[in-house]
């Protein structure tokens, strides 16, 4: 297996962190229009203004028989010294807080979340899929500088009729400790990073850990788990400087072996995304499936972003381990054998606001992605990933549409038994009704070289605060080689309840 029931045991919470604190930036005393000040001389009271709810104050004394001012109360947040201009002469008077800040501690549920749903085809290996899902999270926020952040997620899966899988696990998620300064943070421990632009398949997201437990079932931001990372971001005004290390390398989550969701059936002889041959197909029904990655550190990257007027931008550089499990016929082991290639990755992407719609663009060059040749044999080639979109707003309401162009292209390969290019049509909509009190939403995929089809439409009533009660379906079709094909079996209609709070 390639992972364990309980991930708290393999699960390496970080404690490095980095403590250093930049020279802090100064505040005139004359801005009284921005920061609150108190003033007040030997004799009288000079001026007064009333602080506003969450701002600093600042209490200043001034002795006319002295050249010194004595400054005290709470600090700004950013900042220790405050620069005090007097007829044109500017001094630093340093400040020394009187009220410690106090410590905050909280602890809550996020997330409750069933499903249950029925396969449409007599033909599927299983009848019916279960689905529990709750998440909670404690957040102590010592001071204005520091997070720490734990937080865990249960999940439970139940799979009858055929091969039954029943599979309950406890997970860590985003459980980390942050530092913040004025223009920088450092955040170490379990995160989720997910770079890129377009939705559902961001060519530039090569760094987050996919989550295939349930397929593609859920939405991208439920199809990720934390995992491992020290990152620091600096930030120049509305650009952003990014750096991620990933000290130890987590593998996609997979379902079991069992379950109509692990990408090889061992039933058809089949393997998600690639075609079959006869060989092929009795290796499969044969051989004993290793997704087990090797151990290793999960690589780094680096991300440069910027945000202007109706316009934001991205470039990156990465070296990492594909987290997406390639698997292929180790004959010296006698096993199916999932592979984790580490890959250098070039890429950007682009927003711009125009013509009253979102238009997006994203690419990513690969130098090693997988591939397995005629002969059976792995081998790794350069590749392009790309994407194109708009998103718009119908009428200016909350209707909201997404349309997107993705590709794959691998570059200069020589005869292999995957699909060397790649172009699929596909989106999302969102459209509430009934005041607000009904949804409608939806998300597709259609493939344009081949036929390969995906579409997942759903209602849902939302008039409960924080909860929702759907109803949804999920069709797969395709040709051979598609993953509408290894899919197409495994069409169901769903209905659940998710709180979030």
């Amino acid at each position: 297996m390639a992972h364990s029931d309980n991930r708290f045991d393999s699960a390496i919470l970080l404690t490095w962190f980095c403590l250093a604190l930049s020279p802090l930036p100064l505040i005139a005393a004359d801005k009284v229009d921005e920061e609150e000040v108190l003033i007040i001389e030997e004799e009288s009271v000079v001026g007064e203004e009333k602080p506003a709810a969450g701002k600093d104050e600042i209490l200043i004394i001034e002795d006319k028989g002295s050249d010194e001012l004595v400054i005290e109360g709470e600090t700004p947040e950013n900042g220790e010294a405050i620069q005090i201009e007097e007829e044109g002469q500017k001094s630093l008077a340093m400040v020394n807080p009187s009220v410690e800040e106090q410590s905050n501690f909280s602890l809550k549920l996020d997330e409750l979340w069933g499903e249950y749903g029925v396969f449409t085809h007599s033909s599927s290996d299983a009848s019916g899929l279960g689905y529990l899902h709750g998440q909670a999270t404690a957040l102590w926020t010592p001071s204005s500088h520091w997070d720490l952040q734990a937080s865990v997620r249960l999940d439970g899966y139940s799979q009858q009729g055929g091969p039954d899988w029943d599979h309950a696990s406890l997970d860590y998620d985003e459980t980390f400790i942050r530092y913040r300064a004025g223009n920088y943070r450092i955040t170490a421990g379990a995160q989720k990073i997910v770079w890129g632009r377009i939705d559902e398949f961001p060519p530039t997201d090569r760094l987050s850990t996919h989550d295939l437990s349930r397929y593609i079932m859920d939405d991208l931001a439920d199809r990720r788990r934390a995992s491992p990372a020290i990152r620091y971001e600096h930030f120049f005004g509305d650009k952003k400087l990014d750096l991620v290390f990933l000290p130890v390398f987590r593998e996609a989550e997979l379902p079991g072996v069992s379950s109509v969701w692990f990408p090889v059936n061992q039933q058809s002889g089949q393997i998600l995304g690639l075609k079959s041959t006869p060989v092929t197909e009795a290796l499969v029904k044969s051989s004993p499936v290793d997704s087990k990655a090797s151990d290793s550190d999960g690589g780094f990257g680096i991300r440069y972003s910027g945000t202007g007027e109706g316009l934001d931008y991205a470039f990156t550089v990465q070296k990492v381990r594909q987290s997406l499990p390639y698997f292929n016929y180790n004959s010296s082991r006698g096993v199916l054998e999932a592979k984790y290639p580490r890959s250098w990755v070039l890429g950007g992407d682009l927003g711009v606001e125009a013509m009253g719609a979102v238009w997006r663009l994203e690419a990513g060059w690969l130098s090693d992605a997988p591939v397995t040749r005629l002969d059976g044999s792995y081998d790794t080639v350069k590749s392009l990933n790309w994407g194109a979109g708009v998103e718009f707003f119908p009428g200016d309401g909350d209707a909201r549409v997404n349309l997107q162009l993705t590709g794959i292209n691998h570059i200069n390969a020589p005869a292999v038994i995957d699909r060397t290019e790649i172009y699929l049509f596909g989106g999302s909509f969102e459209v509430p009704f009934a005041q607000d009190q009904w949804r409608i939403k939806g998300r597709f995929y259609k493939g344009l070289d081949t036929h390969d089809l995906y579409l997942n439409p759903e209602l849902a009533y939302t008039g409960w605060e924080s909860q929702e009660l759907y109803l949804e379906a999920h069709y797969f079709e395709g040709a051979a080689g598609t993953p509408g094909a290894f899919h197409q079996d495994n069409s169901l209609v769903a209905v659940g309840w998710r709180a979030k709070f």
